[in-house]
Parts: C-alpha cells; structure tokens; sequence
C-alpha cells in the first residue's frame, strides 16, 4: 500500500501501488527469492546532440528466472525460427539475430503473433519486461525545472532562453567521453524501477547489457556499477541489501537471445510513444513539483519519524488508458501489460517532468522536480 493525500489540507489515506493489482503479481510471487538475469538495451534516435527536439533515447528491460532462461529459449524456437524464414523471404539474406528494425517490416499479424508468443512464454517462465522513453526535448527541459528550482514556481511560458541555456549545460557536462556519463545517467530511473520490482519479490539479479563500442561500455559499466553499488549502500529503509550480483557486457547480441528480444520490447516501446504523443503531454503542468507544492492528490512515503512527498498523482485519459491496457493491434505494446514490471512504464514528459504510467490503477504518478 502507499501512503496519498494533500499535506496542506491534512487529508491521508491508503491506496494500493500499481504491483499490488497488476495481471503478473501472482505470476512472480511463484518465483520469489530466485536469481533473475535481466537483459538491457538501448535504442536512440537523433538524441546525442540534444539539437533535434523530435529525437528520444530509450532503454528497456526483460528480465527472467536464470533457472528458466534455457527453457524460455525452447518455448521460442519454433517463433525465432519463423522469423529467419520471414527475414529471408524478404531480404533474401541469412540474418544473424533477431532485430525490431527488421521485424516492424514484416506483415503486421507476424509482429502481433511474435509479441504475442514472447508474453506467453515470458508468462510461462516468470519473466517480465519494462522501459523508459525520453525525448531530446523532455531531456533539455527537465533540465530547465531543475535550474528554476528555488528561483520560481513554474516554467515560464515564454521559456527559449532557458531552454538554450540548459542545452548548453547539457552539451558541456556531456561532451565527448563523457557520453558514458549521459547513458548512466538516463539508466538510474529505470534501474532504479527494475531494483524495486526485484526487491519486492526478494529476488537477486545480474545484468547484462547489449555491448556498442568497448570503451564506451567498459565506462557505462564502471558507472552503473558505482551507481549500483551506492544503491545498495543506502541505509534503512532505502538500502536494498545485497540483490544486486554484477553487469556483463562480453557476449554480442547474436549470440545471447535475451539481448534480441529485449531489442524488440525496445522497439515497440518506443514506437508507441513515437506515435502516441499524450502519453507525453497527459496532465502536464508548467508548475514545478517541489516538496512544498500544492496538488491536489499527492504520494507520501514514511522515513522514520519523518514523512515525504514522492510525487504527484493524476488521472490517466480513457483514451491513454485504453491503448495502453486493452489489447489491440494498432499499439503493440498493450500486449505486453501482462507482464510490464508492476504494470508500469516510464517516460519523461516534452516539458520535462520524469512520470510513470500506472497502468494498473489508471493513474499517473509524476516524480518531484
């Protein structure tokens, strides 16, 4: 349960967390205290630059019991299978992996039947996925809240000076070899997401990222670890004890199924966010959300003698709601709400505000600036 209400009117009261009602709790409550192996990718358009507001980063997250990775890859011989022969029908060629840029070419009812087969088979093995969408712009002006912070209220409406200045800031803190840096930073919220969820079910992990250039992943590893580490190292009750077990990063994408097909999950992800913007826009707001800031229906938690605003909670649009939740061929991704970790995703919003989508309950629940 988690603790929602309005701190200025004194008004608080009980309401379940998104993972106590999702369709997968009662799936990974049958894993409890397993080793996951959870595979991470990353797909970008346009974002390193911060130059073309239309572009976005995007990581995201499959995570499964080690003990049943080997069955999930015979679970889903007969569909990779399907797929080579559909690849080489097209192009003529042998494909080496599994990818989504191939995939979202073929006919629209074999990518349905291919995110169809994973969520059955992730389903059968305890598996699950989850991601982050951030757009270049939502980037630069969750900058611009940051730097307003104990300046002003909100963002201004007439905001293009700020919104130059942050890039710039953007630019110089991550400039060259310091691009490491940009991906860690990008990585914390959904780790930090993917830590929760494991953590609730008493799970242990290790990682392994989809490797690009080697000196680049050697540094993004050295920082997640360090992250990871300190994440780890928080005390009561914010520490997470001991679940975390490591990062590879040697074994390429052909050779590992669960780096392709966390590849897919990436690619629908962030075509529907691509093409559905009020997931972006839903309930945004120029007001900055700070610790002091007056919302209706706000998050609490306890820290010793202590309470907390954590963020702020707003009803999700039918529409949003129903792409997202009701299965549909138009949006992709609603086949895989069975098994999003906790029934969530998470984005960055064009005006900045870091959020996740709560499918489970409706509701939107937007972290404080």
């Amino acid at each position: 349960m988690r603790l929602v209400g309005n701190m200025h009117r004194h008004i608080f009261w009980w309401a379940p967390l998104p993972l106590e009602i999702c369709p997968g709790r009662e799936l990974w409550e049958q894993h409890r205290h397993c080793e996951y192996t959870v595979f991470v990718d990353e797909s970008f358009y346009r974002f390193f630059g911060f130059a073309d507001p239309d572009g976005n980063f995007c990581h995201a997250v499959l995570g499964v019991p080690t003990a049943n990775y080997q069955r999930l890859q015979d679970i889903l011989t007969p569909l990779r299978e399907a797929y080579l022969r559909q690849a080489r029908r097209l192009g003529g060629g042998v494909p080496q992996e599994i990818k989504f840029s191939t995939l979202r070419a073929f006919p629209a009812n074999f990518r349905v039947r291919f995110s169809r087969d994973l969520v059955r088979a992730l389903r059968e093995t305890g598996g699950f996925v989850s991601g982050c969408y951030t757009p270049t712009q939502g980037q630069v002006m969750e900058r611009v809240r940051v730097n307003l912070l104990g300046e002003a209220e909100e963002v201004p409406d007439d905001h293009a000076d700020l919104y130059n200045a942050a890039r710039a800031e953007l630019l110089e803190q991550f400039q060259g070899v310091q691009q490491a840096e940009l991906i860690t930073s990008l990585l914390t919220l959904p780790f930090a997401a993917v830590v929760n969820f494991l953590e609730s079910f008493e799970c242990t992990f290790r990682l392994h990222y989809d490797p690009r250039q080697e000196a680049e992943d050697c540094a993004v590893r050295d920082a997640m670890a360090g992250y990871m580490d300190g994440l780890m190292r928080l005390p009561e009750p914010l520490g997470h004890g001991d679940i975390y077990r490591g990062m590879e990063i040697g074994i390429a994408s052909h050779d590992e199924l669960g780096l392709q097909l966390v590849d897919v999950f990436a690619g629908e992800l962030r075509d529907f966010f691509r093409n559905n913007g009020e997931a972006l826009t839903d309930g945004t707001t120029s007001m900055l959300i700070t610790a002091t800031s007056d919302e209706p229906l706000q998050q609490f938690q306890d820290v010793g003698n202590a309470r907390f605003k954590s963020g702020v909670l707003t009803p999700m649009s039918p529409g949003l709601l129903r792409k997202l939740k009701r299965r549909n061929t138009r949006h992709i991704l609603s086949y895989f709400y069975p098994v999003l970790a906790a029934g969530n995703v998470t984005c960055v919003t064009l005006n900045g505000q870091e959020r996740l989508l709560e499918i489970p309950t409706g509701m939107i629940f937007d972290l404080l600036d």
